[in-house]
């Protein structure tokens, strides 16, 4: 069997593709997280409250999102939502609303085991201080849950990012999706796929060294 020859000059010809195509990765996964963040809270909330209403529904929305894969997620969405409704959505729009709602519901638990870590002394403290609920939850029992839970978010972010390669199922241009355009022209797939590998590590490791740094700051503290 012949050596192969690697031949990534070709990766130069395409580069503002596969720039292109990281751009739309690292926007995508910005949304997903700032939003799937903000699903999650509400959520961990809603299921913490005694109003059977928020509760369950909270409850049935978590197990909805985390049993359903997130390519049925994104193709539903992309298929069957317009018809449903009449108002196409663009597959960017599409992937953030899907990869937001399986990062809520997974980091809804995550948030929920965090709020309940919080000592019972401490909001009986704060209530007799005259704190409201939400004042409660925002200066006492969120910045304490955030130490507990940000390994297990850290996870969950690092996976949004990886699962951004599967938007490219409903042809959203992200970089997944850049490369393979690339490998049909180019019919280097070993160096494409490299330069992907690669790319990749750039996103995920420098959120994943920030918020081990924010981690060991939060338990110094």
């Amino acid at each position: 069997m012949a050596s192969y020859t690697w031949d990534f000059s070709i990766i130069l010809h395409y580069k503002q593709a596969l720039l292109t195509g990281l751009g739309i990765t690292v926007g995508i996964t910005i949304a997903a997280i700032i939003l799937g963040t903000i699903i999650g809270i509400t959520l961990a909330i809603m299921k913490m409250s005694k109003n059977h209403m928020l509760h369950y529904g909270s409850a049935a929305f978590i197990e909805v999102f985390r049993d359903l894969p997130l390519l049925v997620l994104l193709v539903w969405f992309f298929y069957v939502i317009p018809v449903m409704i009449g108002v196409n959505i663009s597959a960017t729009m599409t992937a953030v609303i899907a990869l937001s709602l399986n990062l809520g519901a997974f980091s809804a638990e995550i948030f929920r085991g965090g709020f309940k870590s919080v000592n019972k002394g401490q909001i009986e403290a704060a209530k007799a201080l005259g704190l409201k609920k939400m004042q409660t939850i925002q200066h006492v029992i969120f910045p304490q849950a955030l130490q507990v839970v940000m390994p297990a978010l850290t996870g969950r972010y690092i996976e949004t990012i990886k699962l951004t390669s599967l938007a490219s199922v409903i042809a959203v241009n992200e970089l997944l999706h850049s490369g393979q355009n690339i490998i049909s022209v180019s019919f280097r797939p070993l160096e494409v796929y490299t330069v992907i590998a690669i790319l990749y590590l750039a996103i995920i490791m420098p959120l994943s060294i920030s918020l081990q740094k924010m981690e060991a700051k939060n338990v110094r503290d």
